[in-house]
């Protein structure tokens, strides 16, 4: 029978902290650089424009009092806990899992640290294309969502590990 590992690779835990430190790193610059609401052109179609959000994605749970604040911290610590714990039991054969729930940690932890700090997440990524206008977000916000495809990916490129004892064994 395999045994389950039950640490984390340094490469994974790395990846964690450089996204928090990216994300963290960022929206300092951007909150120190950027008045709210008013936009900067980065490129085409793609804007600069800091922002607050009390809520989740897409500022769903937005309320006007900070009722939300804490229930969100503590689900953002449950959720990175969770899913640290399932990185902790994978088998180093599924890196593209294994980078998935490292990024989706990595956000989670990012935006954590700015709802406990300040009561709200700093988005400052606007995408838009004329009259069409994608949500702003932040990179915490970007790997969550690398880190969410990256996790379905691997259901398709990467083959679970399978026990040696089934191995070859009928029914």
């Amino acid at each position: 029978m395999t045994q389950k590992p039950s640490h984390i690779s340094v490469r994974w835990i790395w990846l964690i902290v450089l996204i928090v430190l990216l994300d963290q790193g960022t929206k300092h610059l951007v909150a120190s650089s950027l008045q709210p609401n008013r936009p900067i052109a980065i490129l085409p179609s793609v804007e600069f424009v800091l922002s607050y959000n009390k809520g989740v994605s897409f500022s769903f749970l937005q309320f006007a009092d900070d009722a939300q604040r804490w229930p969100l911290v503590g689900l953002s610590i449950l959720a990175a806990g969770l899913l640290g714990w399932w990185l902790s039991r994978l088998p180093s054969g599924r890196p593209i899992l294994a980078m998935g729930l490292a990024l989706i940690v990595g956000g989670a932890l990012g935006n954590m640290l700015d709802r406990a700090g300040i009561g709200s997440v700093i988005d400052f990524v606007h995408v838009y294309y004329k009259a069409w206008s994608f949500a702003v977000f932040n990179v915490a916000d970007a790997a969550i969502t690398i880190g969410v495809i990256a996790t379905l990916a691997s259901t398709y490129f990467e083959t679970p590990s399978v026990c040696a004892d089934s191995q070859g064994k009928g029914p």
